[in-house]
């Protein structure tokens, strides 16, 4: 009994070191003006899209822009306000437009309502959370704010 107490004590310590990621540093604040934006069906690169973001009191900002493909045909859109929690964690309170030809039979996906953004790891961008598309688990969208 004492050998498999003592297997479970490593077995144990080894997830929670496992269980601690290294965050890099966040902005305290988030920046005012133009951010990269981005849905990783429309592309990266060249054809990042961009978002403006004010600052409307100590944590919360507004956001609204968009990134479109070459043809306009597909599109994401975000309008709302971000509140910041914790300079890695916001709450987004607004709505997500996605539109991808391949995916939800070519319809819009519209995300209204309260979401999370979250820079984990050494990210240098907030990911919403709440990834999937409104297919229903077939497809996973990447919706990013770069800091």
């Amino acid at each position: 009994m004492k050998k498999l107490l003592g297997i479970a004590s490593v077995v144990l310590a080894g997830f929670s070191g496992m269980a601690q990621e290294k965050e890099a540093p966040a902005p305290a604040t988030i920046r005012e003006g133009k951010h990269k934006f981005s849905l990783q069906w429309i592309g990266w690169g060249e054809q990042f899209g961009s978002v403006d973001i004010k600052k409307v009191n100590d944590s919360t900002y507004s956001v609204k822009g968009e990134q479109r493909s070459e043809d306009s045909l597909d599109f994401a859109s975000i309008d709302g306000n971000l509140i910041m929690l914790t300079p890695r964690r916001l709450r987004f309170e607004g709505t997500i437009l996605t539109k991808v030809r391949t995916i939800n039979n070519n319809e819009v996906c519209d995300k209204t309502g309260t979401y999370t953004f979250f820079a984990s790891g050494v990210r240098k961008y907030w990911r919403l959370q709440e990834m999937d598309n409104c297919e229903e688990g077939a497809a996973v969208d990447y919706v990013d704010i770069f800091f």
